[in-house]
């Protein structure tokens, strides 16, 4: 057995035994339960209105560091949404009555008054999106779904402290 079938047999097995008694093909592609279908729905929701806010702080925002951080968050956002439609088979919900407030509240600040009121909401959006996560690495068993959520958290826990930071702009 050559080096490459020698790799190929590894990884299937690996794939067999790490999902914990689902198929090699199922875990692979990530288990759709309750508690991944909540994760999915929540991350989509709070990162979509990180993503709407950013958006609109690339064009209203002033502070240089506010319009840096927004790119990096509309590239991020609209990477984590593209990875959940991939793998769940969910696409972003509209907007709820909550996000709708913050992006009327957004839409009517300019200036540096604008430039406070998106940090704000990027921290209590950042804190709901770190809850999402560390809510369900506590529950959640899907492999696949729990590496995207470590990821996330590593990255939330950044961005929280770059904004607070900022908050003084």
């Amino acid at each position: 057995m050559n080096r490459r079938e020698l790799g190929g047999a590894l990884l299937r097995g690996a794939f067999a035994t790490a999902g914990a008694g689902l198929p090699a093909a199922a875990w692979a592609q990530g288990a759709m339960g309750e508690a991944e279908r909540q994760h999915a729905m929540e991350t989509l929701r709070n990162g979509g209105l990180a993503l709407m806010t950013s958006q609109m702080a690339l064009e209203k925002g002033r502070n240089a560091a506010v319009k840096e951080f927004a790119g990096f968050e509309v590239t991020e956002q609209t990477t984590i949404a593209q990875i959940i439609r991939e793998s769940k088979n969910m696409t972003p919900p509209p907007p709820g009555a909550m996000e709708q407030e913050v992006l009327a509240r957004l839409n009517v600040a300019s200036g540096r008054a604008f430039d406070r009121a998106y940090v704000a909401a990027q921290i209590e959006g950042h804190q709901k999106l770190l809850q999402i996560q560390e809510t369900y690495l506590a529950n959640g068993q899907d492999m696949p779904t729990r590496h995207v959520a470590m990821l996330a958290r590593g990255q939330i826990m950044e961005h929280l402290a770059l904004l607070g930071k900022m908050r003084r702009v």
